[in-house]
């Protein structure tokens, strides 16, 4: 009896390194991380921001507040270099599956609400590492991975997506157009109240704006 207990617990070690090898492979880094950013001078607030990876968990409160963004008097395209934006990492999730993301273009004053499916392509390169940087003074460097997403959120409810990582140049994956939340800011909750007035917005977005008009069309997909 004894013997046979050994092979019946032989055979389910077996059976559950194989199930392991059929299992999708981890994360070869901690966490994947999430951000948000908008075009030079068009201000904008994440009012909710809800992941969901590949197997079905769901990570809420993702969302930033302020975007990060680049002040520009003569200019509102998307920045030349597109960093990875003011955001966190998504501790404890396999990779997105897809982002649901509800913001509000203080700009214009409107809000807008997406649910970005993430395409199989991003996720392949977020397994993927790019060239080792350049060395200096003789100092050696990790490769980086493309461990993050970068989310654009611009006037007109233009979305797009890049992956990207630490010092990495950001590749396109995507670019969407987000419906009207026809409810306005915060859920109806604040009276059509923004997060902060347009008179709040940096000086320089504020000038801007007396000058030029909401350029649309310039971030479109």
């Amino acid at each position: 009896m004894r013997h046979i207990w050994i092979l019946g617990i032989s055979l389910t070690l077996i059976s559950s390194l194989s199930a392991c090898d059929q299992s999708e492979p981890g994360l070869p880094y901690q966490a994947w991380r999430i951000g948000f950013l908008a075009p030079q001078n068009m201000e904008a607030w994440t009012e909710q921001a809800i992941v969901e990876d590949v197997h079905g968990h769901t990570f809420y409160n993702y969302e930033s507040g302020t975007v990060a963004m680049v002040y520009n008097p003569d200019s509102a395209s998307w920045s030349r270099d597109i960093g990875w934006g003011k955001g966190k990492y998504v501790v404890g999730a396999a990779l997105p599956k897809s982002v649901y993301v509800r913001w509000q273009s203080l700009v214009e004053r409107q809000t807008y609400s997406v649910t970005l499916e993430i395409p199989e392509l991003a996720r392949r390169q977020m397994l993927l590492q790019a060239p080792a940087l350049i060395e200096a003074a003789g100092s050696t460097h990790n490769k980086e991975y493309y461990n993050a997403v970068a989310v654009g959120l611009a006037p007109g409810g233009i979305v797009r997506i890049w992956i990207t990582g630490p010092g990495l140049t950001a590749i396109p994956m995507m670019c969407v157009h987000a419906q009207i939340e026809s409810i306005g800011p915060s859920q109806g909750q604040t009276n059509g109240t923004y997060a902060y007035s347009r008179d709040q917005l940096n000086p320089v977005a504020q000038a801007y704006l007396k000058t030029h008009t909401i350029p649309y069309g310039i971030w479109g997909c």
